[in-house]
């Protein structure tokens, strides 16, 4: 899906611009899958387990673009890419069509100055525009600011996964499945 760019002023009083993702964008991505996962423990892969190719990303980001019910907006804030938040679809039988997957991941620069509320704000409106009924998410248990955000907007823990996460150094963490009825 491509989005109408929307341009605000985050909590610093900086110029954020949030636009649909471009296949341009597919060396930059990579860059920031990598980033975002050294900086945090709470998204799914360690650095070094992203091995995407730049013509695999951009093979990627030209399906979302395409595609009809998925949408992944990018976060710029004057000028510089700060970060992501997606709607996917579940499925694809008519059974799960009412249902979207939800998620976000933001450099730890950008994090803190209303950045991520307005990008999920803007990607929950356009998924019930896009016919979705419902949003969902996992998030680890330990990951509370996040928690503490998506319960702000509406989500509510539906479920829990025991040691769903094993890190490197042998702890273990639980998720949520979190959903929130658009």
């Amino acid at each position: 899906m491509k989005f109408e760019p929307v341009t605000f002023r985050d909590k610093l009083g900086r110029t954020v611009v949030l636009r649909s993702a471009e296949v341009s964008d597919g060396p930059d991505m990579i860059r920031y899958l990598k980033v975002t996962a050294a900086e945090t423990p709470f998204l799914l892969h360690e650095p070094d387990e992203i091995t995407v190719t730049e013509e695999q990303e951009e093979k990627f980001l030209r399906d979302v673009e395409r595609s009809p019910r998925e949408l992944m907006l990018l976060a710029f804030v004057d000028g510089v890419h700060a970060g992501n938040c997606s709607a996917t679809a579940i499925g694809v039988s008519r059974r799960h069509d009412h249902r979207c997957s939800v998620g976000i991941a933001l450099y730890q620069a950008y994090c803190g100055a209303g950045i991520g509320r307005r990008m999920l704000e803007t990607v929950l409106a356009a998924a019930k525009s896009l016919g979705y009924e419902q949003a969902e998410l996992e998030v680890f248990a330990a990951n509370t600011g996040a928690i503490a955000l998506y319960r702000s907007l509406g989500f509510e823990i539906f479920g829990t996964f025991p040691r769903n996460a094993r890190y490197d150094d042998g702890r273990y963490d639980d998720a949520y499945w979190m959903m929130k009825r658009l």
